[in-house]
């Protein structure tokens, strides 16, 4: 995902940490964790922990998921396009007032980015 982020010139923070903030707020999750087990779904028992992981994973590709559901305009789907970043990207930002992306890109190896 990095790599179509750097194409649409999407930025995003490399090195993120983990507890950076997200775009899912921890009672969502909890909701979707209570959803889950009413289900029948088996889940860990340690749901500080589930929360720490879960977050410390998505800090890695948040901003750029909800960037590109945006710019490719995704059909609704929770967690990724039913939300919009709130410091969006240029190229965000062109999309949302109709202008079309106009930049020449050059190809830009995996291993550079």
């Amino acid at each position: 995902m990095r790599y179509i982020a750097a194409f649409f010139l999407i930025p995003y923070n490399a090195h993120p940490a983990p507890d950076d903030p997200i775009s899912i707020s921890r009672a969502e999750f909890e909701a979707a964790l209570d959803e889950m087990a009413a289900a029948g779904v088996p889940l860990k028992a340690d749901r500080e922990q589930a929360w720490c992981d879960f977050a410390g994973w998505r800090v890695n590709y948040d901003t750029v998921l909800l960037a590109l559901a945006e710019l490719m305009i995704a059909p609704p789907a929770r967690w990724s396009s039913d939300r919009r970043l709130t410091n969006a990207p240029p190229a965000i930002l062109r999309w949302r007032k109709g202008q079309k992306l106009v930049e020449t890109h050059e190809w830009i190896p995996p291993s550079s980015i």
